[in-house]
C-alpha cells in the first residue's frame, strides 16, 4: 500500500466523492490513513457519485484511491487486496451527489394533495433509481439518463421496483404529464434483455386505468415474466386536499369485490403457469370490500411487503401465534390501542382477545384523519394533531398505545410535527409505541 500527495489544482467540480463518516478500526482504510472527514473521490479513476460506485469499484485486488483529506490536500493511494476485501469505510450517505427528483406531474400524484404547513422533506418527490434498487422505492424510469442505463445494466442493479400504472404509453403520458412516461413497455423490455428483475406497481384510478386498460397491462406485465416478478396494485389515495387538480373518484366496496374476483382468476392462471400468484392486492381492498384478508399462500414471497401488500396478513399470522401463550390472568389493566379506520375492525378483533384475560381492559381508539381528510384512513398517516383532537381528555392517566410507523424513522415526530412527548403533554395519557409487530403490541399492553 502506497500513497502520495497529488496536484491541489485539480478540477474539483468534476468529482463529487463520498465523505467519511467513520473509518472501522484496524481495517485497510485505517492502516493507510484515512480518517472521518476526508473525502473518497474516486476508484481507480472512477468517479464516486453513489454508494454503488464504492462498493462496485473497490472489490477489485488493486485499486487506486484518490482522497481529499481534511486539510485540503489531494492523496492516490495504492492498494493491493484480496478480492472483495472490504477498505472498512461508512458513509453518511448512500447517494454522494444529489437525489435524483421526479418530473413527472402525476394526476394522483399524493404529493401534490400534502396540506400546505408539512415539514419541507416531505414535499420532495424522489424518483431515484439508485434508492429503488438500495431500498425498494418505487420509480418511474422517466428521468433516467443514458449513462444511467449503462450503470444499471452494467452493474445489474437487480431488483429494481418501478411504477408502471398502465402499459398503454399515451394513456401513461396523460397520467404523469410526461412524454418520456409513454416509453415504458420499451424500458421494461430493456431490462428483461440486461436480466434485471422488476417489481412493478399500479395505482389504480377508477375511469382511468382500471377495467379493459388493467386488463391489457396485467396481460403485458406478464408477458415479461420472469423478468417481472410481481404486479402490486393499490388504490389511489385522495386527500381533502385537491384542489385544481384533476377529479378522480374513490373505489366503492362494489368495485373492489369486483377486482378481487378478477385478480383472483388472474393468482389462478398464473399459478398454473409458472407456480406464482405474480397479481397481488393491497390489503385496502379487502378492507373496502368487506372481506377476509387472504392466506399466508396468497401473497408467495411478500414481495411488496412495504407497498401495504400482505401487512394484514403478517400480523394475523403472527397474533395467532403469540395468542396461545397470553396469560390467562393479569391484575387490573386498562390499555387503548390506537388506529386509523381502515385496520378499525382487526384491531377490534384483537382487543377482543385481550379481553378474555381476566382483569384486563383494552378498547380501541379509531382516529378519522381530519388532517389530510378524503379516503385516507390508513393507520400510517395519522397525524398527532388528529390524535389529541380524538384523545382530548377523556384518556388522561391511561395507558395509550400507537404504532410506530406514525413517525419519523429514528424520532417521535410525527408528519406533523407534533411529538409523542407532546401528544402525551396535552392528552394525559400515558403514551407507549410498538414497532407493529404483534408481539410488540401485546408487550406493551400487558407490561
Amino acid at each position: 500500500m502506497d500513497n502520495w500527495v497529488g496536484d491541489t489544482k485539480y478540477l474539483e467540480e468534476t468529482l463529487v466523492g463520498a465523505r467519511i463518516k467513520e473509518v472501522i478500526e484496524d481495517s485497510i482504510a485505517f492502516e493507510v490513513g484515512l480518517e472521518s472527514g476526508d473525502r473518497v473521490l474516486s476508484i481507480n479513476g472512477q468517479p464516486l457519485v453513489d454508494i454503488l460506485d464504492y462498493q462496485f469499484y473497490s472489490k477489485d485486488d488493486n485499486i487506486t484511491l484518490e482522497v481529499e483529506k481534511n486539510s485540503g490536500e489531494r492523496w492516490f493511494i495504492d492498494i493491493e487486496k484480496d478480492y472483495d476485501d472490504e477498505l472498512g469505510l461508512l458513509f453518511d450517505e448512500v447517494v454522494f451527489d444529489r437525489i435524483r427528483v421526479c418530473r413527472n406531474r402525476c394526476v394522483f400524484c399524493f404529493v401534490d394533495q400534502l396540506p400546505a404547513d408539512m415539514r419541507k422533506t416531505l414535499y420532495v418527490k424522489d424518483d431515484d433509481y439508485r434508492y429503488s434498487f438500495l431500498f425498494g422505492n418505487f420509480v418511474t424510469l422517466t428521468n433516467l439518463t443514458e449513462s444511467d442505463w449503462d450503470k444499471l445494466e452494467s452493474m445489474r442493479l437487480s431488483p429494481l421496483y418501478v411504477s408502471v400504472h398502465t402499459t398503454s404509453g399515451q394513456l401513461r403520458q396523460q397520467m404523469m404529464k410526461n412524454p418520456q412516461a409513454a416509453h415504458i413497455k420499451e424500458d421494461l423490455m430493456r431490462l428483461k434483455k440486461a436480466g434485471i428483475q422488476v417489481h412493478t406497481q399500479i395505482v389504480l384510478c377508477p375511469g382511468l386505468n382500471d377495467g379493459a386498460e388493467l386488463l391489457t397491462t396485467i396481460n403485458d406485465l406478464a408477458d415479461l415474466y420472469p423478468s417481472v416478478q410481481s404486479i402490486g396494485i393499490v388504490p389511489v389515495g385522495l386527500t381533502g386536499h385537491r384542489q385544481g387538480l384533476p377529479v378522480i373518484g374513490s373505489f366503492t366496496s362494489a368495485q373492489a369485490r369486483e377486482l378481487i374476483e378478477q385478480a383472483n382468476r388472474w393468482q389462478d392462471k398464473f399459478r398454473s403457469q409458472w407456480g406464482t400468484g405474480l397479481v397481488y392486492l393491497a390489503d385496502e381492498f379487502f378492507i373496502k370490500a368487506g372481506l377476509p384478508i387472504p392466506p399466508n399462500e396468497y401473497y408467495d414471497d411478500y414481495s411488496q411487503i412495504e407497498n401495504g401488500i400482505g401487512l394484514t396478513r403478517l400480523f394475523l399470522d403472527d397474533w395467532r401465534e403469540i395468542i396461545v401463550d397470553l396469560p390467562s390472568e393479569v391484575e387490573p389493566t386498562e390499555a387503548y390501542l390506537v388506529t386509523g379506520e381502515s385496520a378499525a375492525v382487526l384491531m377490534q378483533s384483537v382487543a377482543n382477545d385481550f379481553n378474555r384475560i381476566k382483569g384486563l381492559r383494552v378498547g380501541v381508539v379509531t382516529v378519522p384523519n381530519q388532517y389530510f381528510g378524503g379516503n385516507v384512513t390508513v393507520t400510517g398517516l395519522l397525524t398527532g394533531t388528529d390524535i389529541i383532537n380524538c384523545l382530548q381528555n377523556d384518556y388522561k392517566g391511561k395507558k395509550v398505545i400507537i404504532p410506530e410507523v406514525l413517525l419519523q424513522e429514528g424520532s417521535t415526530i410525527m408528519l406533523d410535527d407534533i411529538s409523542v412527548e407532546e401528544i402525551a403533554f396535552r392528552s394525559g395519557a400515558v403514551l407507549r409505541t410498538t414497532d407493529g409487530s404483534a408481539r410488540s403490541l401485546a408487550e406493551a399492553v400487558l407490561y
